[in-house]
């Protein structure tokens, strides 16, 4: 782990001090100590952080809500940077599914639902939580989706609201360098399919 002083010079290649450039900007300081994290030199760290940027698409399927499937297929496509984390990931989804992000949710890159060894996991606002059985493997908001080592065709499940059980399967559909487009925002919707049920079923009494 590489330790940053405010007067030292930006990891972003800037050449500004780091008190004066991105420690002034939360996310990307957030990013910065992500990357510190995962290196030994600063060398490295400014290496890392001058990788070209890889835009990960993914598709996220609703399996089930509340033990039931959907009466049809549901699901949304996602392009998201690797440099951001399985929270970010996760605050795409509930946007894209139009859920209320109230409530805890877990990853699982295993495919297997309760897995602990596979595990990261949140609560709603990015902390850290136990997992459903023990402790989780890792923290979704600690945890970049680059260094998860995502293949074009795994499949993951992504669990939402351990009460209600919204579960859906995360499909990797594959990666591509970002271009110096500056009209595109990432992570964006790429394609909808289906309507999703409403989140609460307020008839149940």
């Amino acid at each position: 782990m590489v330790k940053i002083g405010r007067n030292d010079p930006c990891p972003c290649g800037s050449g500004k001090k780091y008190k004066m450039c991105c420690l002034t900007d939360m996310a990307k300081t957030d990013r910065i100590l992500r990357s510190a994290a995962q290196v030994n030199t600063q060398e490295e760290l400014v290496a890392l952080l001058n990788q070209p940027i890889k835009i990960y698409q993914f598709r996220v399927t609703l399996d089930s809500i509340r033990l039931e499937e959907p009466s049809g297929t549901v699901y949304r496509s996602i392009e998201i940077e690797g440099d951001d984390t399985l929270y970010d990931l996760h605050l795409q989804i509930q946007d894209a599914f139009g859920w209320d992000k109230d409530h805890l949710f877990s990853f699982y890159i295993s495919n297997r639902i309760g897995d602990e060894s596979s595990e990261y996991s949140g609560n709603p606002i990015g902390g850290d939580t136990s997992s459903i059985g023990a402790e989780p493997s890792g923290t979704a908001a600690k945890t970049e989706i680059r260094n998860l080592r995502l293949r074009k065709g795994k499949h993951f499940k992504y669990l939402f609201d351990y009460g209600d059980r919204l579960i859906h399967t995360i499909e990797v559909l594959g990666k591509y360098d970002r271009g110096d487009e500056e009209n595109v925002a990432y992570p964006r919707i790429t394609e909808k399919a289906g309507d999703p049920p409403l989140q609460y079923d307020y008839s149940e009494e």
